[in-house]
């Protein structure tokens, strides 16, 4: 399969999909050492994303060797990969023929804030419901961008989304895990992403970590009315870890 690839680009074309409509998908990366983390399961979302949007899945070896080439020889960095379902004219419909395209973009990690521990306001901002788009990193973030405008004046590290029922659903740049402690052991609860939210890489990882080790966890709805309930949570993601909360809104 034909793929245009571009690694650290100065100009995309405006006849760009990914430009004019949001169409294709993306990946954030983090570097550490020179090595790409968690690469596998990046590259197993761009695929599932791909068959949701119907857009031609690139090869694991292109992914990889532009990686390497976009890293160079930096030791610590983040490479954001944006695959775009091709150019086309006007209109949103595209010829069959139409060749995707890969951009491979380092991006400093000097301005990434890595704090251990959080306070986490709720976004006025509710997610719309979309069982299809759900768990795929689309390029269309307007609900994140949003998210994230929609707040109070108070300042916190991150607001937590909300749907139309409000369900928690996630934050608007981590998942989150709340939990339980009964008779000395933990209950983890995430919530469900059926019909809203992104399936973070990170929330993957620990998901697995703890089923392989026989922790209690499960996937369903939490309601906003029930973070009383729980006795502490954290939020995820694939650049900043695991970041502990101290304080939820006015709990």
């Amino acid at each position: 399969m034909k793929v245009q690839v571009f690694i650290n680009p100065k100009k995309i074309s405006i006849t760009d999909r990914a430009f004019n409509y949001g169409d294709g998908l993306f990946e954030t990366i983090l570097v550490k050492d020179n090595e790409p983390l968690h690469l596998s399961e990046h590259i197993l979302r761009l695929h599932n994303g791909c068959k949701r949007l119907n857009i031609p899945s690139p090869s694991k070896k292109i992914i990889i060797d532009s990686i390497e080439k976009c890293i160079g020889n930096t030791k610590r960095c983040i490479i954001k990969i944006i695959y775009s379902r091709g150019c086309s004219e006007h209109g949103y419909s595209y010829e069959n023929n139409i060749i995707p395209i890969m951009y491979f973009i380092k991006k400093s990690k000097t301005n990434i804030k890595n704090e251990k521990l959080v306070k986490l306001g709720f976004s006025k901002y509710q997610l719309s419901n979309n069982s299809y788009l759900s768990k795929i990193k689309h390029l269309n973030r307007l609900e994140q961008v949003l998210g994230a405008s929609f707040v109070d004046e108070t300042k916190f590290d991150n607001y937590i989304l909300t749907d139309k029922n409000n369900n928690i659903i996630e934050c608007v740049s981590s998942n989150i895990f709340f939990y339980k402690i009964t008779k000395d052991k933990y209950n983890f609860i995430t919530p469900n992403l059926c019909n809203a939210g992104v399936d973070g890489i990170m929330k993957t990882i620990i998901m697995k970590f703890m089923k392989r080790n026989k922790m209690n966890l499960s996937v369903k709805e939490i309601s906003k009315k029930d973070v009383p309930k729980y006795h502490g949570a954290f939020i995820c993601n694939s650049i900043s870890g695991i970041q502990f909360v101290t304080k939820i809104g006015r709990y």
